[in-house]
């Protein structure tokens, strides 16, 4: 078998399908990240790698599915169990290993949880009497709604970096029609683009209120 290393690696995603877990026509408006259980997203895009012990650069067009598969609530933080999501799968030999992430919300910020965390937090959630202390990093912020360009988010210690790396940071706001992708309506919406900087590599996603991440990179 071929092995890889990802010394030089990027994924570019964009959406084919979008599906609500709500009857037709309806979307939940609640928060502007769906949380329905049931939706997804069905995307297409490319993924690129180095060789291991050389140079050469290989590419390989893949179709990816994020679904949320379960909803729990726990006073005002939201949660919901995300098979697929972007930002939380790792990559070998053309392949995505696919994993389950948790995504919480309070008060219009929105967690991302994965790796050795998921379960303890999952469970945490799903207890009633859990004050829940300490569960919300700032660390692991992957939104903040309300957007605006030129906002940054992030812990204390990224909030302080005047080059602005290792925070999310909104650097455009435009309005885009999502036509083509099945299950949204082609109407103009507004689309926000946010990047994530650190000295080795960077992340950028595309995200559309109401419909969830639009391109991933």
């Amino acid at each position: 078998m071929t092995r890889y290393r990802f010394i030089l690696c990027s994924l570019i995603i964009v959406p084919l399908a979008l599906g609500f877990g709500l009857p037709a026509g309806r979307v939940s408006t609640e928060n502007p990240f769906p949380m329905s259980s049931g939706t997804y997203w069905i995307y297409r895009g490319t993924v690129r790698w180095t060789h291991e012990g050389s140079d050469q650069i290989s590419d390989a067009p893949i179709t990816w599915r994020t679904e949320i598969r379960r909803v729990i609530q726990h006073g005002d933080v939201h949660g919901i169990v995300v098979g697929g999501f972007p930002f939380d799968s790792a990559w070998s030999d053309e392949q995505p290993k696919i994993s389950d992430s948790l995504l919480l919300e309070s008060k219009g910020k929105f967690y991302l949880i994965g790796d050795e965390r998921f379960e303890q937090a999952v469970h945490r959630l799903e207890q009633s009497s859990d004050s829940l202390d300490g569960i919300l990093k700032d660390n692991d912020l992957v939104l903040e709604w309300p957007l605006r360009k030129g906002q940054k988010y992030c812990d204390a210690d990224g909030m302080a970096r005047p080059d602005g790396h290792y925070c999310w940071v909104v650097t455009s706001s435009r309005k885009a029609s999502l036509s083509g992708v099945a299950g949204v309506e082609s109407a103009e919406r507004d689309e926000f683009v946010l990047e994530y900087w650190t000295n080795p590599d960077n992340i950028r996603f595309t995200f559309v209120p109401e419909v969830g991440i639009t391109k991933y990179e």
